[in-house]
């Protein structure tokens, strides 16, 4: 058994090397009253030094303890303190060389949004009543250094310019990491907020802003229809590249509907759908028609009101199921020589239907859309199509009359 700060014989009770008897093997005290060997040569001596020390030591250790412990817990204030000191100097650095809605010059906007800088706070009181309109779904540690108008400015210009990540973060003093949530979250809020607004105008509005040649033309024709082709990469699996094939781009495409009223402002945008979709059976699965006959129950639109589109949407019976009409160029007889009238009536609907092509043309100059789309993206294609086509509705009028 053990005494305090010696070893003791179990036998005699006497300390080893007093009355028992000791071997040494290998430098260690063993007592061979025991089954066992005791290894005491280092332990006894460190128990003998604990043994010495006096109360009073005691004290004054546990007090020089708390000492140190009240010194570490300083320096870790302190420290923690330069360390935000640091961030807001690196921040203000960042703010200074890195791109930033007040460091951007007016004819800059233009170019790296699309937008001058008027129509910028103009989308940002309409998005951001508040200033905090949603929770990000991670921890971004770049939002201390970058306000909401920064974080607006970051998604439209990634929308514009289309540059990777590791670019933007370049330009805005960022992680790429960072980059990605602030994107995928934005675009996320704004498709929803977007969405939740109604862009198909009243028949009367519509009617009271036509362009004066196509109210002597077409005045109860409200909307105007094409489909949209976006280019994506193309997938390894083969099934894939067949659904996504488009026969008319020649590539492997997603395919959307878009409508537009007679100014050339976009009133429907479909989500997105595979290339190979033909233009009949994108008009059923878009829900064109379903949201056509909720407007003519709402008396929104009127029966005998127009839809127009081209020759490749053979959709005359289904529209006149609901009461409505189709102006579409006319086909080609059989012989081969169309009627003057026939002739001319193709030329007008030709001038007129350009306007959804323009339109289209208008989201694609958000490079995003125009270029290839990569796969790592193709989770968020349908809100980025919708933002897209949303945003052009904040340019001028396609149509100035």
């Amino acid at each position: 058994m053990y005494g305090f700060g010696k070893f003791v014989c179990q036998q005699t009770s006497a300390p080893l090397g007093r009355g028992c008897s000791i071997g040494v093997i290998k430098g260690a005290y063993i007592c061979k009253h025991m089954n066992h060997y005791k290894y005491c040569s280092i332990f006894c001596k460190l128990i003998s030094f604990i043994a010495d020390i006096n109360s009073l030591d005691v004290l004054a250790m546990a007090a020089e303890k708390r000492k140190l412990e009240e010194v570490i817990i300083s320096l870790r204030e302190e420290n923690n303190k330069l360390k935000c000191e640091q961030m807001h100097l690196q921040g203000s650095l960042s703010n200074k060389s890195s791109m930033r809605y007040d460091n951007l010059k007016t004819e800059e906007f233009k170019y790296y949004t699309g937008f001058s800088s008027a129509t910028f706070n103009v989308i940002y009181q309409f998005l951001v009543p508040v200033d905090e309109p949603f929770e990000y779904s991670k921890n971004v540690s770049s939002l201390r250094i970058l306000s909401m108008k920064d974080q607006l400015l970051f998604v439209l210009i990634k929308l514009r310019q289309n540059f990777d990540f590791k670019q933007m973060s370049r330009l805005f003093g960022i992680s790429p990491q960072d980059c990605s949530v602030i994107f995928s979250n934005w675009i996320n809020f704004m498709f929803y907020h977007f969405g939740s607004v109604p862009i198909w105008p009243d028949r009367s509005i519509i009617i009271d802003k036509m362009p004066q040649k196509f109210k002597e033309e077409f005045p109860t024709t409200l909307v105007i229809i094409d489909g949209a082709e976006v280019k994506i990469q193309k997938p390894s699996s083969l099934t894939k590249q067949s659904q996504f094939y488009s026969d008319y781009k020649f590539s492997t495409n997603l395919k959307g509907l878009v409508g537009i009223d007679p100014r050339g402002s976009i009133i429907f945008a479909s989500m997105l759908f595979s290339g190979s979709i033909s233009d009949n059976d994108i008009t059923h699965q878009s829900g064109f028609f379903k949201i056509l006959k909720e407007m003519i129950k709402e008396g929104r639109i009127h029966e005998g009101d127009g839809v127009m589109a081209e020759k490749g949407f053979r959709i005359e019976n289904d529209l006149e199921k609901i009461g409505l009409k189709l102006n579409m160029p006319p086909f080609a007889p059989a012989s081969g020589q169309m009627k003057t009238s026939e002739v001319k009536m193709t030329e007008k609907v030709a001038i007129h239907r350009v306007h959804v092509e323009r339109a289209i043309a208008r989201v694609k100059k958000f490079k995003i859309m125009d270029n290839r789309i990569d796969l790592s993206l193709f989770s968020a294609i349908n809100q980025i199509w919708f933002v897209c086509c949303f945003l052009t509705n904040f340019m001028p009028f396609l149509i100035q009359d």
